[in-house]
């Protein structure tokens, strides 16, 4: 007998819905397990791969998004003495 699936946490297997006969209803649906350490109201990096092979998509919640501010985008290792180069 084959064993029962169990998904992992921050992964989600979605799967074509047979059950769709409108429009406006959901072309694939499951389930996702959210990680024990997800943080409320924060943006997550999310990666969506089609597995033909097995017919469903595979959807994974990924590292927290962490907004990049002026500071660490101009380069904190950079020093500004403030002399223009042109």
């Amino acid at each position: 007998m084959a064993e029962a699936f169990i998904p992992k946490p921050g992964v989600a297997y979605l799967r074509p819905n047979t059950r769709k006969t409108e429009d406006w209803m959901a072309d694939y649906q499951g389930t996702l397990i959210t990680p024990e350490d997800i943080a409320p109201n924060t943006a997550y990096y999310i990666n969506i791969t089609d597995r033909p092979e097995k017919g469903d998509l595979k959807f994974s919640l990924g590292k927290q998004v962490i907004p990049r501010t002026q500071e660490s985008a101009k380069g904190a290792d950079v020093e500004d003495n403030g002399d223009v180069p042109f």
